[in-house]
């Protein structure tokens, strides 16, 4: 299907623009929580072909929904554990898909999906009437894809479609790329108004290669409409790029204006054109004071912590500047990556008055199915784990808060095509929503998740020595000075998709 003509997108964003103006979660239940096997061990168990099981609300997929209801909290996967640990993000999607009933609806944006297992779910949800929409990424065409499209047809109009945005949905550059990550479930078992988001395709890749995220929420009907607008809004397949959105959150805490410290679920969506002043992340960090002088005359340093997926261009370098700064203000900053571009280096591991920043990478090329396990340390053709997780933690001042306990996630890269696509960025507050996300930065903080991003090597001069001789002539001698360079390990710089392998996703 063709996009929308540029005529109707104006009335189109209009409307959607009136309808956007108008609790701590569980970090798992039972097995799913993010705190499994070491990084060095390897799953031990076969890949599972179906998940089995969907909780205490339903039966393979039969929508018995009567006890089950949607765990609010963070959920994370574990790559490099066990499969429980791999699919337990999945696990979650696939229990909230088993309890919808007939007449609900189950809407679905990503980036890409290859999951046949999910496809079944989601097509015996379709068989028990319940009202299935999936708007994709058209990079790919895979058998589940297909599936669905059997079932589900494409056509927009009608209740049940999937779909695939053509370069982006309400932007329109063949370089462009729908990359928001969200689900919308009017009602499954006993809640209503599910609004699931974070970092997680529905891929084999996203639980086997990959630490990703994501935020389940139900109850908050504003916030879930404005989702449901923006889907619908996404789903005419606009011609031309659309102007941003309004900032949404539900009903804003004081009635006027979305605040990201204190309304759950403030969501900026993309694309926007940004810049150094402009950027949302810019103006987010340029809200944390990194001191904060308590009655007795101590200091206490506001916390942050980074999880990128990649970092490079320059809104990498910009936005790498920006948080440099707050390490040198005095923030407790901590940044961690998959891969950094190559101008974008420099920026993110300069030293600064207090040092350099603690920096960390996620990419490693273990081979693990191959006998010879990457011997030389380096990276060379494929990267077999790294994150994929686009989350800011901020711990301390805040806002003029000083306790304030705010996590931004979703689908957005800190680099020029995470402004560009069709991307969301979500603020969270609470301090369980901190703990939860900062837990799991700790577990992917720790030598063998993560490594050393910066290497250090010595280089030698010789340099001249003069002195005088016995006569007054000068005499010429020479001596070897070493010196110490850190710099950031030029094997984690982005060289493009093919240098980092098949498991690479280049979005």
């Amino acid at each position: 299907m063709k996009k929308v003509p540029a005529l109707v997108a104006t009335a189109v964003s209009a409307v959607l623009a009136l309808t956007l103006g108008s609790a701590p979660g569980h970090a798992a239940d039972g097995d799913a929580s993010f705190d499994g096997p070491a990084a060095t061990s390897a799953p031990t168990s076969p890949s599972p072909l179906i998940l089995k099981g969907g909780g205490k609300g339903g039966k393979g997929g039969k929508g018995g929904g009567h006890r089950y209801s949607v765990p609010e909290g963070a959920y994370f996967n574990n790559p490099r554990g066990n499969w429980t640990a791999r699919l337990r993000i999945e696990r979650q999607i696939v229990r909230a898909i088993d309890n919808t009933r007939k007449g609900s609806y189950i809407r679905i944006a990503l980036y890409s999906f290859d999951r046949i297992p999910v496809a079944q779910r989601l097509i015996a949800a379709r068989n028990r009437g319940v009202h299935v929409q999936l708007l994709l990424n058209d990079h790919q065409d895979t058998r589940a894809m297909k599936m669905l499209r059997a079932r589900l047809g494409t056509d927009r109009d009608k209740k049940d479609f999937i779909y695939k945005c053509h370069s982006g949905c309400r932007t329109d550059n063949r370089n462009r790329l729908l990359h928001s990550k969200f689900y919308t479930f009017t009602k499954t078992g006993k809640s209503k108004y599910a609004l699931f988001f974070g970092s997680h395709n529905l891929t084999m890749n996203a639980a086997r290669h990959q630490w990703n995220d994501l935020y389940l929420s139900a109850g908050r009907e504003d916030l879930f409409n404005q989702y449901v607008a923006l889907f619908d809004d996404m789903k005419k397949d606009y011609e031309v790029a659309q102007p941003p959105l309004p900032t949404f959150c539900g009903v804003p805490a004081d009635g006027v204006a979305c605040n990201d410290a204190v309304d759950f679920g403030t969501t900026v969506t993309f694309p926007r054109l940004v810049g150094p002043v402009n950027d949302p992340i810019v103006q987010i960090l340029d809200k944390v004071q990194c001191i904060t002088v308590q009655p007795d005359g101590s200091r206490v340093r506001t916390k942050l912590s980074v999880n990128m997926h990649t970092i490079r261009g320059r809104r990498g370098s910009y936005l790498a500047d920006a948080y440099r700064r707050k390490f040198a203000e005095g923030c407790a900053a901590r940044f961690s990556f998959g891969l950094v571009g190559g101008k974008t280096k420099p920026h993110l591991g300069a030293k600064t008055i207090r040092g350099r920043m603690p920096l960390r990478a996620s990419s490693f090329d273990y081979h693990p199915d191959q006998e010879v396990k990457n011997p030389d340390g380096k990276l060379d053709l494929t990267l077999d784990y790294y994150s994929h997780q686009k989350i800011l933690i901020i711990d301390g001042n805040y806002d003029g808060n000083p306790h304030a306990k705010v996590v931004f996630t979703g689908s957005s890269n800190w680099g020029a095509l995470g402004s560009v696509n069709d991307e969301i960025l979500v603020g969270i507050q609470g301090k369980r929503v901190v703990r939860q996300y900062q837990a799991n930065f700790d577990f992917m903080w720790k030598p063998g998740n993560s490594r050393n991003a910066y290497t250090t090597t010595y280089l030698h001069f010789r340099v001249p020595v003069v002195r005088m001789g016995p006569d007054g002539e000068k005499v010429v001698t020479y001596r070897t000075v070493t010196r110490k360079r850190v710099v950031i390990d030029p094997s984690l710089v982005y060289h493009g998709a093919a240098a980092a392998g098949p498991y690479w996703e280049d979005d």
